[in-house]
């Protein structure tokens, strides 16, 4: 893997992932929306069968040739799973990344010795779901790790020599203050980690990257003052926001999520795993039982959520994904990338949204007068309410 390879990355647009979803989780959290079970040995050999079933299927398609730039590993907690079955997963899929291979964990999953082990397997950035470093936090969230495990957690990850690692945070917590969200982003940029994700906390749908959606005034003003100390706190320790909820050190951006944030192609492995490849974009069973058929041939091969990739798709998911980026949107090369796009019908919705000052932008021209360029960066404003600026432009 070259970790540091310091060639010009290809377009982000360009680039291929692989996603696998490792749906085990020792306890169940009833914030998190992700499709998760319990690890039981029959249900991790199921799985574990399945996948090498789906990966020779793929192979069987052609669609593992080539290299992949970025694998991710998420869940559940991949690392509820043992080294044995971590190695075999890894086997399995027998995929070594140019750039980037993430595994998501938690502090009560891991230690040091599955953490050497991921590193010879060839992973170079780990994902610790820490939440909150406050006991009283961590038991409003339902979280089986006590506060001095994250600590651990940390120095191992330190010891075994990873040098990039994301540390991620929840805020809009029953019972959560301003202080103690504050505390968590001090002791989080206190690690060592190199990015910071701080997620705004919705129970029952699950994770909400702003706030405000389907909330009363007060809830809604709530969160958007602990967005906004995330969004001001964090560039003061070195944490540029380079999505609306993603922070990191220069160089430390998750590549894997750029690359889905910008229409790249991605495939994904296990039960609920979406993809985006070829045609369309579609999804597994969110059962494990379900997909397990699938991939045995009982049932036939359905996948859900199918949504065919035309230019009109693409444009309009690469325009509300740009956009929560720090980035924005290059409004003439997404034109120039989809030009079948009925692009126009977005002129009303921009141009309201830039009069409401959600929305800034900024164009460049010729010397001739003719635009070569038009940046849409949401505003602050824009970046609190980003749920709403993507309903506007739908």
């Amino acid at each position: 893997m070259q970790d540091k390879d310091k060639k010009i990355l290809p377009p982000l647009a360009d680039m291929k992932s692989v996603y696998l979803h490792v749906p085990f989780c020792a306890r169940l959290c009833g914030y998190c929306r992700f499709y998760k079970l319990r690890p039981t040995n029959e249900a991790v050999d199921l799985y574990l069968e399945a996948l090498e079933a789906e990966a020779r299927f793929r192979r069987e398609r052609g669609d593992l040739q080539g290299p992949f730039d970025t694998v991710y590993w998420g869940g559940g907690t991949p690392a509820a799973l043992s080294e044995a079955k971590l190695a075999r997963a890894a086997e399995i899929l027998g995929l070594q990344p140019l750039r980037e291979w993430t595994v998501e964990v938690a502090p009560s999953s891991i230690n040091k010795s599955k953490l050497a082990l991921l590193k010879s397997l060839g992973v170079n950035r780990i994902s610790l779901g820490i939440q909150s470093f406050s006991k009283k936090t961590l038991s409003a969230l339902g979280r089986p790790h006590p506060a001095e495990a994250a600590a651990r957690a940390v120095d191992d990850i330190l010891s075994v020599g990873f040098e990039k690692f994301s540390v991620d945070l929840i805020f809009g917590v029953g019972g959560q203050t301003l202080e103690d969200f504050r505390s968590d982003i001090l002791a989080a940029a206190g690690t060592g980690a190199s990015h910071i994700s701080a997620y705004c906390l919705e129970f029952e749908n699950g994770t909400s990257n702003c706030p405000g959606r389907g909330k009363t005034p007060d809830e809604a003003s709530r969160e958007a003052d602990f967005m906004t100390l995330a969004m001001r706190l964090l560039p003061e320790l070195g944490f540029r926001q380079y999505e609306i909820s993603n922070y990191a050190k220069d160089g430390c951006e998750c590549l894997h999520n750029r690359i889905t944030w910008a229409m790249g192609s991605w495939l994904g492995f296990g039960p609920a795993a979406a993809s985006q490849w070829g045609a369309s974009r579609f999804k597994n069973p969110s059962d494990i039982n379900a997909w397990a058929d699938m991939q045995a041939g009982h049932t036939e091969r359905k996948f859900e959520d199918v949504v065919p990739l035309d230019d009109d798709e693409l444009f309009s998911s690469a325009l509300i994904f740009g956009l929560r980026t720090s980035g924005g949107v290059d409004l003439m090369r997404l034109k120039m990338r989809y030009p079948r796009a009925d692009s126009e019908r977005y002129a009303p919705s921009i141009a309201l949204l830039e009069r409401e000052n959600f929305l800034e932008v900024s164009t460049l021209r010729n010397p001739c007068g003719y635009e070569i360029s038009k940046i849409l960066r949401l505003t602050e404003k824009g970046r609190l309410n980003a749920d709403a600026v993507a309903v506007e432009l739908l």
